[in-house]
């Protein structure tokens, strides 16, 4: 039970940010992102705080009005990405060092 109190605590804190304005904390929280391309597709968690995007190989920003900009590193090469997202959702692209790119998409948890 120990780890339930700090939990607890973050999710005060989230709603009185208000949860559905226009504030970067309406986009705080788990995310699960799926990318497609170079001929296959992958999926990972992220966690938005703040206005920062933090996962596995890979960090970046969220504006208050949903752009997200990421990059990271795996596997020998290296990778930007843009998009937006919006309530539960979002979408974008990415390329990485190689040339190869696609797109993602993602749903909050």
């Amino acid at each position: 039970m120990r780890r339930s109190k700090p939990a607890a605590e973050e999710r005060s804190s989230s709603r009185r940010s208000g949860g559905g304005g226009g504030g970067v904390g309406g986009f705080d929280g788990a995310w699960i992102v799926t990318s497609v391309g170079c001929g296959g597709s992958t999926s990972g968690a992220v966690v938005v705080s703040s206005g920062r995007v933090i996962g596995e190989g890979v960090s970046g920003t969220v504006s208050p009005s949903g752009s997200v900009s990421t990059h990271g590193q795996g596997q020998g090469v290296t990778f930007t990405s843009a998009g937006r997202i919006s309530g539960r959702s979002g979408s974008g692209t990415w390329r990485r060092s190689d040339g190869c790119g696609g797109t993602w998409t993602s749903a909050k948890q």
